[in-house]
């Protein structure tokens, strides 16, 4: 008996470990609202999450909490700008793209991104096409800080470190 119980918890873990990437993108999941999540991180960690998420994505991190935008990345030798001030809102307008595309005009960056646990208007999203502004929202932003918390939490030891 104490075989076939093993077999199965085997089977189940294995099962579980092949459904459960396509479950956790389920529509019935979406009554978890990752915005709700996100808006309760406190700002370091978010901001620690998202420099993460970038490194991810190739980017080296040069500045974190500058005056003309929230991160400054370098990537192929170019400047991008991160626009987080709006990671809480519920609804981000067409002024955030425009800000944003004027401070790379002041610090000659090529591109930016807008980051929100919400969502962009119709009027930002217009805005921001064509100025190589890229907006990051609700799922989209809950993956790549979840992401983040895979490596970061991959890197620590799982065993006190021998003194």
């Amino acid at each position: 008996m104490t075989k076939a119980k093993a077999l199965l918890a085997k089977l189940r873990d294995i099962g579980g470990s092949i459904l459960w990437p396509i479950v956790r993108d389920e529509p019935s999941r979406a009554a978890v609202d990752p915005a709700i999540q996100i808006r309760a991180m406190k700002w370091a960690n978010v901001q620690l999450l998202l420099a993460e998420a970038f490194r991810l994505e190739g980017f080296l991190v040069k500045e974190i909490g500058g005056e003309s935008a929230d991160m400054v990345l370098i990537r192929d030798e170019r400047t991008y700008l991160v626009d987080c001030r709006h990671w809480s809102a519920l609804e981000v307008g067409a002024n955030a793209p425009g800000q944003l595309y004027g401070a790379m005009g002041r610090l000659d960056a090529k591109g930016g991104f807008i980051v929100t646990a919400g969502k962009f208007t119709p009027d930002a999203r217009d805005f921001a096409r064509g100025l190589n502004v890229e907006l990051i929202a609700g799922r989209e932003l809950a993956r790549m800080l979840e992401m983040a918390k895979e490596t970061i939490s991959g890197a620590l030891p799982v065993r006190p470190l021998a003194r």
